[in-house]
């Protein structure tokens, strides 16, 4: 599944769902430019359902870490891993 690299591919933005490429575009505009680490969850779609729950519930008020604290420990996280999604 991984490619010589040991990174997961990522799903092809032509051969997205039409509900895909609609979670797509409001990935653009209320998230990142950056669409390696959805187009590599898409090829899970379920995996992305579970974690575009929980960004809506970290980053859409319903929590009460503040999203600005979420944020600093998500890129920390990936730092720590190396996480190049």
């Amino acid at each position: 599944m991984a490619n010589e690299r040991g990174r997961l591919p990522k799903a092809r933005r032509e051969e997205l769902s039409e509900h895909l490429q609609r979670m797509l575009g409001r990935w653009y505009t209320n998230a990142y430019q950056d669409d390696n680490l959805f187009l590599t969850m898409a090829r899970r779609p379920g995996l992305l359902d579970a974690t575009w729950g929980f960004i809506r519930y970290i980053y859409g008020g319903g929590s009460s870490v503040e999203p600005e604290l979420f944020e600093l420990v998500r890129v920390k996280l990936a730092w720590n891993n190396r996480c190049v999604h």
